[in-house]
């Protein structure tokens, strides 16, 4: 399924940043993307800049170490960051990835909102309802996106979408379901939370 005209006109990866003192000048509103380390952040990227293989997706958990930076249209940055949950490496580097995260969270004037993306399959947990309560605490736009909705039926997705509301903090927007593989629901997200933000 290809995507229709996109408010994404141009995507340039910048660089990697492993410490806070490495962040790129701000320019512009930032837009951040979090999930669980195996939830198909990079895929999802990857589908809406409508690239193949910009960010690189790996079939391990946690490959994703750094602030990854996109400058979008010559004018602001969208930001993968690394995985959270289960991610196959030692304590420290793991705390160090958290310290990394939560301070570009909490110091980046420019950011103004995070892309929380959940696995439909899996719906929320703990870690996930923590990351939303923690973006709203510090005034961070939470955007909730479930993926990989081509691995359920119908009646499972909205079974999961309704245990989802219940047990999330309440939302500003509504949460997008979509497959990053299939590409169905990205346009609808596109077009309704990130060219706004865009534009």
């Amino acid at each position: 399924m290809e995507l229709r005209d996109s408010c994404i006109k141009k995507v340039e990866f910048v660089k990697s940043v492993f410490s806070l003192k490495d962040l790129p000048q701000e320019q512009g509103p930032e837009l951040a993307f979090a999930g669980r380390s195996n939830v198909g952040k990079s895929s999802l990227l990857n589908a809406i800049f409508n690239r193949r293989n910009l960010v690189k997706v790996s079939s391990r958990p946690g490959f994703t170490q750094s602030l990854n930076f996109f400058l979008i249209n010559d004018s602001f940055y969208f930001v993968d960051l690394p995985g959270y949950g289960f991610a196959k490496a030692p304590k420290k580097v793991i705390k160090k990835w958290q310290a990394l995260v939560e301070g570009y969270l909490r110091e980046r004037n420019a950011l103004k909102g995070v892309v929380c993306i959940f696995d439909i399959r899996r719906g929320v947990d703990e870690l996930d309802i923590a990351l939303v309560s923690f973006l709203k605490d510090i005034n961070l736009l939470p955007i909730v996106v479930f993926n990989k909705i081509d691995k359920l039926s119908n009646n499972k997705i909205n079974k999961s979408l309704e245990r989802a509301n219940i047990l999330l903090p309440r939302l500003e927007m509504a949460p997008f379901c979509l497959s990053a593989k299939t590409k169905k629901g990205v346009q609808n997200f596109l077009e309704r939370a990130i060219c706004p933000f865009i534009e």
